[in-house]
């Protein structure tokens, strides 16, 4: 019983933890966009300002670096914006945020992310959908890395009140019998297993050398 108790406890914090976690990166990506961004905005519009004056050819130059410089600052501010909290997650929900994740990542690099949801509902709670696009993000992080997988699935269905998330990858695959140390020193199996749990869903990993790898997480709402 006090083992029981001891695992509760441990999932609460855990959860707690998790839910700080986001709250901060939230706060952190508005103060990206709201302050960082809107300064760089400024600069922006005021460089612009400056491009009919008269220059040398050496002043040109100098113009042209600069106002590059800001362009590409801006874009990765606001890619690091992005990347702390997806604006898309918190106005549109999980289903838009995975199938841009999905393009974005097919954009650049080269692999074939595939996204399929079926038939979902239109909106789950924010800490479910958070946790949900964190372990996606995680998984396909993991495949690029070290999976050297061509394609990688992604289905979201619910049926009957059950929520179930599929990320299947092509790639190496790993030996089944090193998933319990892989776990420990691959923290990012660690983290998407914690964040499963937080949310009260089951977390299934399988792998087959040559064949991939296979992720499954069932939760009930």
């Amino acid at each position: 019983m006090k083992k029981e108790a001891s695992s509760i406890d441990s999932l609460i914090r855990t959860a707690a933890l998790l839910e700080g976690q986001e709250e901060e990166r939230k706060r952190l990506a508005q103060e990206l966009h709201d302050g960082v961004g809107q300064l760089l905005t400024g600069i922006r519009l005021q460089i612009e300002l400056l491009q009919n004056a008269s220059y040398t050819d050496k002043e040109k130059i100098s113009y042209q670096v600069l106002k590059e410089l800001v362009l590409e600052t801006i874009e990765t501010v606001r890619q690091i914006s992005y990347d702390l909290m997806p604006s898309v997650l918190t106005d549109f929900g999980l289903i838009s945020a995975l199938r841009l994740l999905s393009e974005k990542i097919t954009k650049i690099s080269g692999i074939k992310v595939r996204f399929n949801s079926g038939e979902f509902p239109v909106r789950l709670s924010s800490i479910i959908e958070v946790n949900l696009y964190r372990i996606v993000q995680e998984a396909i992080n993991n495949s690029l890395k070290y999976a050297k997988a061509s394609v990688i699935d992604i289905t979201l269905t619910e049926k009957k009140g059950k929520i179930n998330l599929r990320i299947q990858d092509d790639g190496i695959g790993f030996n089944p019998e090193e998933l319990a140390k892989k776990a420990i020193a691959h923290s990012g199996l660690g983290n998407m297993k914690l964040r499963a749990e937080s949310i009260g869903s089951t977390f299934e990993i399988s792998s087959i050398i040559g064949k991939g790898t296979t992720i499954k997480i069932e939760l009930k709402v």
